[in-house]
């Protein structure tokens, strides 16, 4: 039993090592739009050595990162496309669904890039994107779904509508959308958009 248990510390420890070199590599790409594995390691306050044991090639490094920024993605995401929010105001859905995408864009927008460019050439990296795309669009289904029953977003296809806000969504990764201060125009440009995209007829805006 000793044993065992020195080995599910091991374990636990050998975690908690990758999953902070995971943040720290998202942390450099996002502040700069690159990293090595020196930078990170020094930020992690661990080895050269230890970040490649973990993560043994940049592409795989920067697979885990852009992994876990889906992941957050998806949390802002989930909090956010709720049926109560749309009960309470369709207009205030919309400005705080584009207010929160914004930010978290502002402050993630790197490592999509380098992720993206890195794309093509890496399949892990595709696989990653497809599976959060996958995960997303079921997301966006449901709660377009929930809201056509509720009547607070307008009839039609489903699968058209969720689409066509996923890919509005991933738009405010914009380099013209991000930085906007609270009351740029823009901002309040591209809430309409989300406002007019799921409006009932009878409350579509103008």
């Amino acid at each position: 039993m000793p044993h065992a248990t020195a080995g599910r510390a091991e374990n636990g420890k050998s975690q908690r090592t990758l999953a902070r070199l995971v943040e720290c590599t998202g942390q450099e790409i996002a502040e700069s739009g690159s990293f090595t594995a020196e930078r990170v390691a020094a930020r992690a306050g661990t080895s050269v050595a230890t970040f490649y044991t973990h993560l043994p090639t940049k592409d795989i490094a920067l697979t885990a990162a852009f992994d876990a920024a889906m992941d957050d993605l998806v949390e802002v995401v989930d909090a956010r496309l709720t049926v109560d929010a749309l009960r309470d105001s369709l207009h205030r859905f919309a400005r705080d669904f584009v207010d929160a995408s914004l930010a978290f864009f502002a402050e993630k927008s790197l490592i999509f890039r380098c992720a993206l460019a890195r794309m093509p050439e890496y399949r892990p990296l595709r696989e990653v994107y497809r599976a959060h795309q996958a995960q997303a669009f079921s997301r966006y289904a449901r709660f377009v779904e929930l809201g056509q029953a509720e009547g607070k977003i307008r009839r039609g296809d489903v699968e058209s509508l969720a689409r066509a806000f996923l890919v509005l969504s991933q738009g405010l990764n914009n380099p013209l959308a991000l930085g906007l201060t609270e009351s740029a125009p823009l901002r309040a440009e591209l809430a309409g958009m989300v406002e007019a995209l799921l409006a009932p007829d009878s409350e579509t805006p103008g």
